[in-house]
């Protein structure tokens, strides 16, 4: 009895067509954020950096099932969110340090980050809906390239071990 081609063979088979996918996505997703913030790619991996930390323990402590608007509260946002400094941003992107504290002083100024008394950092409230409808069309488009993927990597019921 024959059985599909593992998952690995599939792969092999349309890596190159795969590759081309996620690098059209990829290629696409970069340039709109390129324009969006004026051709700076490290403010972005920056700010991408402290956003990503500061929602992580929301997300990881049952945050999926609270309504995520308490994130704009500012009572309660110091709570929520996992604060972070230059420092572990730098070290966690291999962006140097004073690199990282000159986009972070940018930053504050477009009203995209807060800094405490303690040079701790945080997205500012509310600056998750500037990227609202943005989003909405980066999961569509996530959705229809995980799709053509899946195709790729049906096993082909006519070819046989």
């Amino acid at each position: 009895m024959a059985t599909a081609k593992p998952l690995s063979a599939q792969m092999d088979r349309h890596a190159y067509q795969i590759s081309h996918l996620i690098s059209s996505f990829t290629v696409s997703m970069m340039g709109k954020l390129y324009h969006q913030f004026d051709g700076d790619m490290v403010q972005i991996i920056v700010l991408g950096e402290i956003s990503m930390r500061n929602v992580d323990q929301f997300f990881r402590k049952g945050g999926a099932d609270v309504p995520e608007k308490l994130l704009d509260d500012v009572e309660r946002r110091g709570k929520l969110l996992q604060s972070c400094n230059v420092l572990s941003i730098s070290e966690a992107t291999g962006i140097p340090r004073e690199t990282v504290r000159r986009k972070v002083a940018l930053l504050i100024e477009k009203g995209w980050l807060i800094r405490d008394a303690r040079k701790r950092l945080t997205v500012a409230p509310g600056s998750g809906d500037r990227f609202v409808r943005s989003n909405a069309r980066t999961a569509v488009e996530i959705l229809e390239l995980a799709a053509r993927i899946q195709v790729l990597l049906r096993p082909d019921q006519t070819e046989r071990d």
